[in-house]
């Protein structure tokens, strides 16, 4: 792979791992194909959430770039594709201020589906927030003790 710069448009595209915003994409499009089918769809609601579920997989990615570099589980030894602050691309004090900005942006597309969802929307967007978090980080990261892909489940 060619050489990065630290902070560059591809190191922020790559670390926001695209492969997975299907995994954020599908649930959104599906419910969207049930609310059509029983003639409830609205498209503005669904572009919202969609705008939201990918920015809740790009913030969880962040997440656990950053965390799995500060942990020392991305070393030399990582099988599968490179990740950002492992390989220098981003410096974790960047990666920080990604990681805030990524998830403000969520909320602030959360706060206007409330318009369409309601109060009870509150919180899922905070729990989806607390749970991007502690899949990797804190003192119990919850990916590093067999709850990850049940994690994944729910919050997809």
């Amino acid at each position: 792979m060619k050489e990065i710069k630290i902070n560059s448009v591809k190191a922020w595209i790559l670390a926001s791992r695209p492969k997975t915003l299907s995994g954020a994409a599908v649930p959104v499009l599906i419910g969207s194909s049930l609310a059509y089918h029983d003639g409830y769809f609205a498209f503005t609601p669904a572009i919202l959430c969609l705008i939201f579920a990918f920015l809740m997989q790009i913030d969880a990615n962040f997440i656990n770039d950053l965390f799995d570099f500060i942990k020392g589980s991305d070393g030399e030894d990582r099988l599968g594709p490179k990740r950002a602050c492992a390989q220098g691309w981003i410096s974790t004090e960047a990666m920080k201020r990604g990681i805030a900005f990524t998830t403000m942006t969520a909320s602030l597309i959360g706060f206007f589906l409330l318009f369409f969802g309601g109060l009870e929307m509150i919180p899922v967007g905070i729990l989806c927030i607390i749970f991007a978090f502690l899949y990797t980080a804190g003192p119990y990261p919850l990916a590093y003790h067999g709850w990850g892909d049940l994690l994944v489940i729910i919050f997809f």
